[in-house]
């Protein structure tokens, strides 16, 4: 047996999901004040002097904070259900099936 390992993010999809999955999942309001709140981390980030991690973190922590983790994980499902079948990349797909028809461990 083996192991792939494949990263997700322009790898299986054709482009980064974060973004696309906080607009999908954080309520309209909250992403709007999140946008003013996080600019200044933001901005650092676009500047090279906050690490990209710490940004991904803050956004999640403000736009999910207080939201219930089942409402979070339904908006995961209906996300992948609606929104990632039209950018993953058929070539990605079709290697992790022959993979796990090898037999090998498939790690995302």
């Amino acid at each position: 047996m083996n192991l792939a390992l494949f990263d997700f993010d322009g790898t299986i999809t054709t482009r980064e999901m974060f973004p696309d999955f906080m607009h999908y999942a954080v309520p309209p309001t909250r992403l709007a004040i999140g946008k003013v709140v996080l600019s200044p981390l933001v901005a650092g980030y676009k500047l090279g002097v906050v690490n990209g991690s710490i940004v991904r973190a803050s956004v999640v922590n403000f736009g999910f904070r207080g939201i219930p983790e089942e409402r979070i994980e339904q908006s995961g499902k209906d996300f992948s259900d609606n929104i990632l079948p039209g950018v993953i990349r058929p070539e990605a797909l079709e290697k992790i099936h022959w993979h796990k028809a090898q037999g090998d461990t498939v790690v995302v």
